[in-house]
């Protein structure tokens, strides 16, 4: 059986989080391991299923698991793509080693769609610490490579936190201030990031998204990104 405790997620909630890392399970096996963890003394447990496996869904809703997030990563062969660099010009890299108050409300922002947004069992304030905790982590380096953001009148408006996730370039967050929406300010934050990567030595970035979030999805796809999987992402409350 693949499952994993997570520690910052334990850590940050204050109760014991596990991840089942198999994608497709009986309700059989399913249940075995969710007995086992509720031995363990573990509360709260995550499954990325594999959307397309009937068997796999099945489970997951007989034992009441908690549809968070149809979740979609999207793929960019960065070989086959020139961002363009005049269109970026107003893309700054953020240099201090603590968020500021714009870009902790970005970062809460960049969550509205998340699992962690949409469960009702997860109290907001953890959903709160969680993404603060996801930015801080992000501008001191532990989680990202590079923070890049888009001033305006000396307020950061929009921003993204860029990384590396299986060997890939990797965009974690991505939020753009309501008020400035419809600017362009996300698909310049994405060309950016793809500049950044190629001058990384990628050969390929990833995103991942939820697809009830049809702007961000529409956004990646017109950046040329393409689907590359979805998962269903269950929890299980034991």
């Amino acid at each position: 059986m693949k499952l994993t405790l997570l520690k910052l997620d334990t850590k940050l909630f204050g109760f014991k989080v596990a991840k089942i890392l198999s994608p497709k399970l009986s309700q059989k096996k399913l249940q075995l391991i969710l007995d086992k963890l509720k031995k363990q003394n573990v509360r709260l447990v995550y499954w990325p299923s594999a959307s397309t496996d009937k068997i796999s869904q099945k489970a997951a809703t007989k034992l009441k698991g908690f549809l968070s997030s149809e979740q979609i990563t999207y793929l960019i062969d960065l070989k086959k793509i020139t961002p363009p660099s005049d269109f970026i010009s107003e893309v700054k890299i953020y240099q201090a080693k603590t968020p500021n108050t714009e870009l902790k409300q970005l970062a809460i922002q960049a969550g509205t769609y998340s699992r962690f947004h949409t469960d009702p069992k997860l109290p907001k304030k953890l959903f709160h610490k969680l993404y603060n905790t996801w930015i801080k982590n992000s501008v001191n380096g532990s989680v990202a490579t590079r923070v890049i953001v888009i001033p305006h009148k000396n307020k950061i408006i929009a921003m993204a936190t860029l990384g590396t996730k299986n060997k890939r370039g990797d965009i974690g967050l991505l939020a753009v201030n309501k008020n400035f929406r419809g600017k362009k300010l996300g698909t310049k934050l994405i060309y950016a990031a793809q500049k950044y990567f190629i001058e990384e030595g990628y050969s390929k970035a990833q995103v991942v998204t939820q697809k009830a979030n049809t702007a961000a999805c529409h956004l990646y796809e017109k950046c040329g990104f393409h689907q590359e999987k979805i998962e269903n992402f269950y929890h299980f409350w034991l």
